[in-house]
């Protein structure tokens, strides 16, 4: 006779390699997500940057943009970038941390994340 369908002992099986997979795969794409959200904001801090040195080029040094939606505005970014969900590296850390809250601003002209936090604090660590 012909068997149809699988055993009990082949689906236990297949779960349980399965899963183990999935324990392997889940972490490393937490790191990878939290390193393309560090690489989105130095990229939308460091754009803001540019729009300020361009803003300090037309109107002097001593005169800084009030806020990222004056730059927008005043056509200098097309649009005001949001930060990121999830988390992120910044700091000393080595360990992805929660995005800093607040949103971009501008803060003695320069473009900041949350608080103090400009492009060079955030950072991806290097593979070991």
């Amino acid at each position: 006779m012909y068997q149809r369908g699988f055993a009990t002992l082949e689906v236990i099986l297949m779960v349980m390699v399965i899963g183990i997979l999935a324990s392997i795969a889940v972490p490393r794409f937490t790191n990878v997500t939290a390193a393309a959200n560090t690489a989105k904001i130095q990229s939308d801090l460091s754009t803001i940057d540019t729009a300020i040195a361009i803003y300090h080029m037309e109107y002097g040094e001593d005169k800084n943009p009030a806020t990222v939606k004056a730059l927008v505005d005043a056509g200098y970014l097309q649009s005001e970038p949001e930060a990121p969900n999830g988390k992120c590296y910044y700091g000393t850390s080595t360990e992805p941390q929660s995005v800093p809250t607040g949103g971009y601003t501008i803060e003695n002209g320069r473009a900041i994340l949350g608080t103090g936090n400009t492009a060079d604090k955030f950072h991806i660590p290097k593979k070991t």
